[in-house]
């Protein structure tokens, strides 16, 4: 449909993510980059953080993904009903 433009611009951004993220395999393959910036060294953990919160976290991620998915076909079936 006369599309070929928006192809080529998602087949070019494909080709540079694909790009920088196998750099980022290949360096955590090869463990080349051993230094540690200042930023790193400089860093402290938040006493504040634990597992817990990482726990909690992930449970509110899976709530919040999957209650949509649940409930979107009602949803659906009313705006059908509705509009038809």
């Amino acid at each position: 449909a006369g599309l070929y433009f928006l192809v080529s611009i998602g087949l070019l951004t494909s080709v540079v993510s694909i790009y920088y993220y196998l750099k980022i395999i290949k360096l955590l393959m090869t463990g080349r980059n051993k230094e540690i910036t200042p930023h790193v060294r400089n860093y402290r953990r938040s006493p504040l953080r634990s597992n817990n919160s990482i726990e909690l976290s992930m449970i509110v991620c899976v709530i919040a993904s999957t209650i949509p998915g649940i409930s979107m076909n009602p949803i659906i079936a009313i705006a059908q009903d509705t509009l038809f």
